[in-house]
Protein backbone atom coordinates (compact mmCIF):
# COMPACT_ATOMS: atom_id res chain seq x y z
CA UNK A 1 0.00 0.00 0.00
CA UNK A 2 1.11 3.53 -0.80
CA UNK A 3 2.20 5.63 2.09
CA UNK A 4 3.00 2.45 4.34
CA UNK A 5 6.45 1.25 5.48
CA UNK A 6 7.79 -2.43 4.90
CA UNK A 7 6.51 -3.02 8.38
CA UNK A 8 3.93 -2.04 10.17
CA UNK A 9 3.84 -2.50 14.14
CA UNK A 10 0.67 -4.26 15.82
CA UNK A 11 -0.17 -1.81 18.72
CA UNK A 12 -1.55 -5.27 20.84
CA UNK A 13 1.47 -6.88 20.77
CA UNK A 14 0.03 -10.73 22.02
CA UNK A 15 2.87 -12.90 21.16
CA UNK A 16 4.73 -15.59 22.93
CA UNK A 17 8.30 -15.02 22.41
CA UNK A 18 11.49 -16.57 24.94
CA UNK A 19 13.62 -13.36 25.06
CA UNK A 20 10.81 -10.26 24.77
CA UNK A 21 14.23 -8.04 25.06
CA UNK A 22 14.94 -9.33 21.43
CA UNK A 23 11.46 -8.35 20.55
CA UNK A 24 11.08 -5.07 21.83
CA UNK A 25 14.27 -3.96 20.45
CA UNK A 26 13.47 -5.30 17.02
CA UNK A 27 10.11 -3.65 17.23
CA UNK A 28 11.92 0.10 18.88
CA UNK A 29 14.52 -0.39 15.56
CA UNK A 30 10.91 -0.51 13.23
CA UNK A 31 9.74 2.55 15.02
CA UNK A 32 12.78 4.78 14.71
CA UNK A 33 13.27 3.44 10.87
CA UNK A 34 10.07 4.78 10.68
CA UNK A 35 10.42 8.04 11.49
CA UNK A 36 13.75 8.50 9.74
CA UNK A 37 12.56 10.87 6.67
CA UNK A 38 15.42 9.79 4.74
CA UNK A 39 14.74 5.50 5.09
CA UNK A 40 11.39 6.38 4.57
CA UNK A 41 11.02 7.41 1.13
CA UNK A 42 7.96 7.04 -0.16
CA UNK A 43 6.21 5.82 2.95
CA UNK A 44 8.32 2.56 2.74
CA UNK A 45 11.68 1.59 4.78
CA UNK A 46 13.65 -1.44 2.90
CA UNK A 47 15.73 -3.89 4.49
CA UNK A 48 19.04 -1.35 3.64
CA UNK A 49 17.76 0.87 6.16
CA UNK A 50 16.26 -1.66 8.64
CA UNK A 51 19.24 -2.75 9.05
CA UNK A 52 21.57 0.56 9.26
CA UNK A 53 18.87 1.79 11.98
CA UNK A 54 19.42 -2.25 13.77
CA UNK A 55 23.19 -1.66 13.62
CA UNK A 56 23.31 2.39 15.11
CA UNK A 57 20.45 1.27 17.82
CA UNK A 58 22.87 -1.36 19.19
CA UNK A 59 25.96 0.92 19.10
CA UNK A 60 23.70 3.64 21.00
CA UNK A 61 22.42 1.20 23.06
CA UNK A 62 25.07 -1.26 24.15
CA UNK A 63 28.22 0.52 23.06
CA UNK A 64 30.94 -2.50 22.57
CA UNK A 65 28.56 -4.66 23.60
CA UNK A 66 26.53 -4.49 20.77
CA UNK A 67 27.77 -7.01 18.69
CA UNK A 68 27.67 -9.47 20.68
CA UNK A 69 24.04 -8.42 22.53
CA UNK A 70 22.71 -8.68 18.59
CA UNK A 71 24.62 -12.08 18.29
CA UNK A 72 23.33 -13.61 21.52
CA UNK A 73 20.05 -12.34 20.21
CA UNK A 74 20.36 -14.38 16.98
CA UNK A 75 20.61 -11.00 15.23
CA UNK A 76 24.12 -11.27 14.04
CA UNK A 77 23.36 -10.68 10.42
CA UNK A 78 20.65 -9.02 7.99
CA UNK A 79 19.48 -12.74 7.06
CA UNK A 80 18.62 -13.21 10.94
CA UNK A 81 17.19 -10.28 11.66
CA UNK A 82 15.03 -10.99 8.17
CA UNK A 83 13.64 -14.30 8.91
CA UNK A 84 13.19 -12.63 12.90
CA UNK A 85 10.96 -9.73 10.85
CA UNK A 86 9.25 -12.30 9.21
CA UNK A 87 8.79 -14.76 12.28
CA UNK A 88 7.12 -11.29 13.86
CA UNK A 89 5.02 -10.96 11.24
CA UNK A 90 3.66 -14.87 11.39
CA UNK A 91 2.79 -13.73 14.55
CA UNK A 92 0.92 -10.51 14.02
CA UNK A 93 3.55 -8.46 15.81
CA UNK A 94 4.29 -6.68 12.64
CA UNK A 95 3.33 -6.66 9.46
CA UNK A 96 5.44 -6.68 6.08
CA UNK A 97 4.67 -4.98 2.74
CA UNK A 98 3.31 -7.48 0.28
CA UNK A 99 6.31 -6.64 -1.99
CA UNK A 100 8.60 -7.46 0.45
CA UNK A 101 10.52 -10.62 1.16
CA UNK A 102 12.80 -12.31 3.56
CA UNK A 103 15.20 -12.44 1.04
CA UNK A 104 15.68 -8.82 0.98
CA UNK A 105 17.51 -9.02 3.75
CA UNK A 106 20.37 -11.09 2.26
CA UNK A 107 24.10 -9.42 2.89
CA UNK A 108 23.41 -6.36 4.09
CA UNK A 109 25.70 -7.22 7.19
CA UNK A 110 27.14 -9.99 9.08
CA UNK A 111 28.95 -9.34 12.15
CA UNK A 112 30.49 -12.51 12.11
CA UNK A 113 32.49 -11.20 8.80
CA UNK A 114 34.94 -7.89 7.92
CA UNK A 115 32.89 -4.82 7.28
CA UNK A 116 34.05 -4.57 3.94
CA UNK A 117 32.82 -7.70 2.57
CA UNK A 118 29.07 -6.30 3.51
CA UNK A 119 26.57 -4.41 0.82
CA UNK A 120 25.74 -2.61 3.70
CA UNK A 121 28.37 0.46 3.57
CA UNK A 122 28.61 3.81 6.04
Amino acid sequence: MEGESIIKLNHDPQFDSGNPERVEFVRHTVRVAARDKKLALRGHVGAEGLSRVLLELAVDHFAERGKNELIAWELGSSQDFGKFLFELSSQGIVEVSDEDCQEDFEGWFDLQTPPETWKLQW
